[in-house]
């Protein structure tokens, strides 16, 4: 389950667990759990078949699988939480999506069992291995994040954090393996998403709202971040909260 935003105590048979915007939490199937939201909050849940995992565990390096089992191993009637840094949330939030559009269309095995890696790759890997390089990334990934509305130019967030432009895009390249520009596109396309889904805002208000002020341009972004146009994302998720 991730936290998409707002915030909600899960409660499960131990006991209790906070979990905020961005946190993503390994719950094992057939226990009880119950969710207690501080007032709105949009979650996103994904199944992982974890017996199609080990069965196809042939396909995934010695070196990599302690990482990829290990994370749902520990996961007993206790929650797993994963709480990342504002820098990792649009690749994590990336990958997440693809899973679960994945679940959502007939894919074959191993596409399913890469998507599944990459997710909990981006899980298990060190917030201080991404951002170790400079504090120049970690200003730099701050101010996008903080002030993901602006009209920001690879100029414009180079003057900021004292860089060149090739410096911090090597940076970003390097460490969180896309470019300035990628991030930002993720990050207000996850924002214009929350924005769907927590508020009556139409396609276009809300496009403004994270600082797209071409409503056309901000469509064909969201959906190559999230598969899908703004209009159906919405429509899927208002679906599924009916069937709920």
């Amino acid at each position: 389950m991730m936290v998409n935003a707002g915030a909600t105590t899960l409660k499960h048979q131990s006991g209790e667990l906070k979990a905020v915007e961005g946190d993503v939490i390994l719950l094992r199937p057939g226990h009880w759990y119950s969710g207690n939201p501080s007032g709105s909050v949009v979650t996103t849940t994904a199944y992982i078949d974890t017996a199609f995992l080990h069965e196809h565990a042939r396909w995934i390096p010695k070196s990599a699988a302690p990482a990829l089992f290990g994370s749902l191993d520990q996961c007993g009637s206790n929650p797993v939480a994963f709480r990342l840094s504002s820098g990792r949330l649009p690749r994590l939030d990336s990958a997440f999506r693809a899973l679960l559009d994945s679940q959502q269309h007939e894919v074959s095995p191993l596409r399913s069992l890469s998507l599944v890696a990459g997710l909990l790759d981006e899980l298990t890997q060190s917030d201080a291995a991404i951002l170790v390089g400079d504090e120049a990334l970690r200003r730099a990934v701050a101010i996008l994040v903080e002030q993901f509305d602006q009209p920001w130019t690879l100029d414009a967030l180079a003057v900021s954090v004292a860089m060149s432009r090739s410096q911090i895009s090597r940076l970003f390249r390097k460490h969180l393996h896309i470019s300035p520009a990628e991030f930002l596109r993720h990050e207000r396309a996850r924002r214009m998403a929350d924005l769907l889904l927590s508020s009556g805002l139409s396609v276009e208000e809300a496009a403004r709202q994270v600082g797209w002020l071409d409503a056309s341009h901000a469509s064909r972004t969201f959906r190559r971040v999230y598969r899908v146009s703004p209009q159906q994302y919405r429509r899927a998720h208002e679906q599924h909260s009916r069937a709920a």
